[in-house]
């Protein structure tokens, strides 16, 4: 069953983000199966005070996100996002299905 990675955070960076950080994680995402679902730099805000960037992506299972953030290639462009980034929050969000539809 698909999984998402949520994340939020604000872009301190936005040219180092889209030049940088982008390019190398899109390999990274290909290899695990990922899907790019929305992105913005200024999401708009309904609640509370979130991080103003938001990223979903889907996988194809909860591993696959988990294999994704644990990567060894990838640690050098998260560590990246890290240091061009503030607020930082992800999760993993398991798709949901009705009750009646797991059979």
């Amino acid at each position: 069953m698909a999984a998402y990675f949520i994340l939020t955070q604000t872009v301190t960076d936005q040219r180092a983000y889209t030049e940088d950080y982008v390019p190398g994680v899109l390999p990274f995402l290909q290899k695990h199966g990922g899907e790019l679902l929305a992105f913005t730099f200024e999401a708009e805000r309904l609640e509370g005070n979130p991080a103003e960037g938001v990223v979903v992506l889907r996988f194809p299972s909860e591993q696959a996100v988990r294999d994704f953030v644990s990567d060894p290639g990838y640690a050098p462009f998260k560590q990246l996002r890290f240091r061009i980034t503030t607020d930082a929050n992800a999760i993993l969000v398991p798709e949901w299905a009705p009750p009646d539809s797991r059979s």
